[in-house]
């Protein structure tokens, strides 16, 4: 980021009302509430993730191997 940049940083944020601090902060808290959520669940099952790309894999190959 560019010292320009982030120079006018504080100056947006001046210029949103309350309410769209709120929503910019209420989104914030969903997304980083979604990456808890994944990490646990990676955690929890390291493999898993790795299983389902690989049923989607075997799944496309097999609908090319139908088409072709």
């Amino acid at each position: 980021m560019s010292k320009n940049q982030k120079a006018k940083l504080p100056k947006q944020e001046k210029a949103l009302s309350r309410e769209e601090l709120l929503e910019r902060e209420n989104e914030l808290l969903r997304l980083e509430n979604a990456y808890l959520k994944k990490l646990k669940a990676f955690q929890e099952k390291p493999n898993a993730s790795l299983e389902k790309h690989k049923q989607r894999w075997h799944s496309n190959s097999k609908k090319s191997n139908l088409c072709g």
